[in-house]
């Protein structure tokens, strides 16, 4: 009996198309969810791990247990067709997110996702790449085309509105520029709602029209920065064809919304058995 089990599996692996096999018997691993799809968030990637960083040997394990448990990882853009009910998913399907545009995804993440086939997209800051003139390193446009080639994706996390920033004279109050009047220190005043709404409108578009230059872009998406979005900041970024928005909300995503729930996996305090215990929470 075992003999004609094993050539029974042999049968099966050289009949189907690989893709199914491993579909619906990866790892041997049953399904715990299906039409619905986790998104993991990632930042900054160092051997010292703080804050929103984490270990490249941490972030190894992470993807070696995605592998191990039977979870499937798909490209941001069928996850785009998915929510927009123009495609399926695999069961325990999985996108995988970086945001920040750090050159640490190039130098320590992607060998660990090339290591287990996996893609994954960034959401850079345009400004960070255009400039270089940041404290961390950011990845250059030559290294983002170099990666779209083998499997990557970059989409937007602003242009240049990723800070907090005074809201008032005294700068006692701050608070996320995208969502926000800011104080405008060369005029001493905060900017009129006309003054913000055209800093966010210009700064869509400038953002859309740089990744279409450089990585000839086709789709876009926005992952906001610090989370923060309101509905005049969300509307901008559709006027510059933005149709799919990416926040710091957790929760596991079913088609239909053009918001996107995130789990945050880019910190130290997850622990192997606490990134599986997060998984295996939404279903």
């Amino acid at each position: 009996m075992k003999v004609i089990a094993a050539l029974l599996v042999i049968a099966i692996a050289i009949t189907w198309p690989v893709s199914q096999y491993q579909l619906n018997a990866a790892n041997n691993k049953p399904a715990h969810y299906k039409n619905k799809v986790i998104v993991l968030m990632y930042h900054h990637i160092d051997m010292k791990e703080s804050g929103a960083t984490i270990s490249p040997s941490r972030f190894g394990t992470h993807m070696k247990l995605l592998k191990e448990n039977g979870y499937n990882v798909i490209s941001v853009e069928q996850f785009m067709d998915f929510m927009q009910n123009k495609g399926k998913v695999p069961d325990n399907a999985v996108v995988i997110t970086f945001d920040d545009g750090y050159e640490s995804f190039n130098l320590y993440a992607v060998p660990i996702l090339k290591k287990n086939n996996f893609v994954a997209t960034h959401f850079i800051i345009g400004a960070s790449s255009d400039k270089q003139n940041v404290h961390t390193k950011h990845l250059s446009w030559d290294t983002m085309r170099k990666l779209k080639a083998e499997g990557f994706s970059f989409y937007s996390h602003t242009y240049n509105q990723h800070d907090y920033v005074p809201l008032d004279k005294k700068g006692h109050k701050k608070g996320p520029m995208l969502t926000n009047q800011i104080y405008l220190k060369d005029k001493g005043r905060v900017e009129t709602k006309k003054e913000y709404t055209a800093r966010v409108a210009a700064d869509a578009q400038l953002m859309e029209k740089r990744l279409k230059e450089e990585l000839n872009n086709t789709r876009q998406m926005i992952a906001f920065p610090f989370g923060a979005f309101n509905s005049t900041a969300k509307q901008l970024e559709k006027n510059a064809g933005v149709a799919l928005f990416f926040t710091t909300h957790p929760g596991i995503n079913r088609p239909g919304s053009d918001e996107v729930f995130r789990l945050n996996a880019g910190t130290p305090a997850l622990t192997a058995n606490k990134f599986l215990k997060m998984m295996k929470k939404y279903g």
